[in-house]
């Protein structure tokens, strides 16, 4: 009797050794990474290794989600690889998503126009706290002719960021795209308070071109003097647009003691020179 139920023990245990055996070679494709199912890490071309990405980060990347989105990133910016890029992304997603890695996978998805497939990624990125996607997917949709969208982005972005780049671009969608120059001002005027030098360049252009403001268009150029550009390149572009001295003088007075202008320029200008 005892001897029967060793026999079954013995024969459990073997069938047991088997299931395990089978189950470690069934998927290659797959590994264990902190008790999370992580794809297998991409193959890569030993001679990629030391020019794009250094042999530690392959080494980290076997258990580090970041050396991993580190090495997709060389691939994307470096070779313009997208395919492979996006290998490395999933790979690096599958140990641990991050919000820094979806925004990479929706930039390169992007780059092979896979719009369907960006906006998810950079969707995820936004789920996972990422501040940087806003402006990325926002461009996407702006590429997309989807103007609306892009600019519910930018203007999300920039409650989440206050990066006032977001503002000029909504300014340039209604100028460029929309053709409504009042909201146009109202976009670059609000960037323009918070010192952004884009929204001055856009103001000086926007008075000049399309809203006959001479005064206001040679006031926010001058305040870019020593702030941006050079007073000679300045003073070049106003009077190409055939400027007067007077009015060239009249923005200079208006830029300096106007509350408008956060920033400034105090120096001379010397016009008759």
């Amino acid at each position: 009797m005892n001897s029967v139920k060793i026999k079954k023990v013995l024969k459990l245990l073997f069938v047991i050794n088997i299931i395990f055996i089978f189950t470690g070679c069934n998927d290659s494709s797959e590994k264990i990474v902190n008790n999370k199912i992580a794809l297998q890490i991409p193959k890569v071309n030993e001679n990629e290794i030391g020019k794009y990405y250094n042999f530690s980060d392959y080494l980290d990347a076997k258990t580090d989600p970041s050396a991993a989105t580190k090495i997709g990133y060389s691939y994307s910016e470096e070779l313009k690889d997208y395919d492979k890029a996006i290998k490395w992304y999933k790979y690096s997603n599958s140990m641990k998503p991050t919000g820094v890695n979806s925004n990479y996978m929706c930039y390169a998805y992007q780059m092979k126009k896979d719009y369907d497939e960006a906006i998810k990624w950079c969707k995820n990125a936004i789920d996972l706290g990422n501040k940087e996607v806003y402006a990325n997917l926002g461009d996407m949709y702006f590429n997309m002719k989807k103007y609306e969208d892009s600019i519910i982005i930018y203007k999300e972005g920039y409650k989440k960021t206050n990066n006032t780049d977001l503002l000029t671009n909504i300014a340039y969608i209604y100028d460029e795209e929309k053709k409504d120059y009042k909201e146009t001002e109202k976009w670059y005027i609000k960037a323009s308070k918070e010192g952004n030098l884009k929204a001055y360049q856009g103001l000086s252009y926007l008075y000049f071109s399309k809203l006959n403001k001479k005064i206001k268009s040679s006031a926010y150029a001058i305040a870019l003097i020593e702030n941006k550009y050079s007073k000679s390149s300045v003073i070049k572009i106003l009077k190409e647009r055939n400027f007067t001295k007077d009015v060239i003088q009249k923005g200079y007075d208006l830029q300096l003691n106007s509350d408008e202008f956060p920033i400034k320029y105090k120096g001379k200008l010397d016009l008759d020179e």
